[in-house]
């Protein structure tokens, strides 16, 4: 192990860093700037990719999709999205996806899309980094999904490995990355020791849900370090139009409250 020399981490007296630049926001909130990383959590099938998707294509317009907004610097335009899940057919449609929301025949050169889904955790992160020192006019990446980034979510040693990755590589090449991972179906949290680090050291965490009473697709914060935090952001989709669109946030029912004991049984 090399310890680094005492003046590569002195932190000097004059420095005045240059201002925040703002990546992500939400509502107006911001959710993430450069030198950070946002988490997108939710279930399997609760609508993170349709949002993911809104996210990117948000690059490409002057106005917001979803309530999101990407801001890219005026040097540094360049977005990637890095997948680890999908299959050749989900990713082309996740692709087309994008173009669909921004309005555009097809995604931009200045889009890079991977598919990573082949490759080991290890070869991921390698991959990712090797991007961002040959792409340095990139400003944001979108990891979709952190999983595959970790050999093990639940083992400590292995988790703080990554987030020790995440930060620095956000550190060295200024970069926003978000990040999509799953949250547990037991306890509702993100997943793991991994979930527990990646929350502890995030600029933001969302979540996202899927109301099957309302069938709404729900974006919420969980936490925002940077900003306060914004009203839920609904999404449905309209068959006549046959696409995604925003509409005001419906609350679910109220569930009855049940007293202790078994049920009562109707005469």
């Amino acid at each position: 192990m090399k310890v680094p020399a005492l003046q590569e981490r002195e932190f000097s007296r004059e420095f005045q860093p240059p201002p925040e630049t703002i990546i992500l926001t939400v509502a107006d909130k911001v959710v993430a700037t450069t030198c950070a990383y946002a988490v997108y959590a939710g279930l399997p099938k609760s609508g993170k990719s349709t949002y993911i998707s809104g996210l990117i294509a948000s690059a490409f317009t002057p106005f917001p999709l979803f309530s999101q907004k990407l801001y890219l610097p005026d040097r540094r335009r360049r977005v990637a999205l890095f997948d680890t899940e999908s299959s050749p057919f989900d990713l082309a449609r996740s692709r087309d996806r994008i173009a669909q929301l921004a309005m555009i025949p097809t995604v931009p050169d200045r889009l890079d899309i991977f598919s990573l889904r082949e490759d080991s955790p290890y070869i991921n992160r390698a991959f990712i980094e090797s991007y961002f020192q040959a792409q340095p006019e990139c400003a944001v990446g979108i990891v979709d999904g952190l999983l595959d980034l970790c050999t093990d979510y639940n083992d400590v040693a292995t988790t703080r490995e990554v987030t020790d990755y995440l930060k620095r590589i956000t550190k060295i090449y200024d970069v926003c990355l978000v990040l999509v991972l799953h949250l547990s179906k037991n306890t509702g949290e993100t997943l793991g020791h991994l979930g527990a680090n990646t929350d502890r050291w995030a600029q933001s965490t969302l979540t996202v849900k899927k109301n099957r009473e309302t069938k709404q697709m729900i974006l919420e914060p969980k936490f925002l370090r940077s900003s306060d935090e914004f009203d839920p952001v609904a999404i449905s989709w309209d068959p006549g139009l046959g696409k995604w669109r925003e509409e005001p946030y419906q609350a679910p029912p109220a569930q009855e409250k049940r007293g202790p004991g078994r049920p009562k049984k109707t005469p």
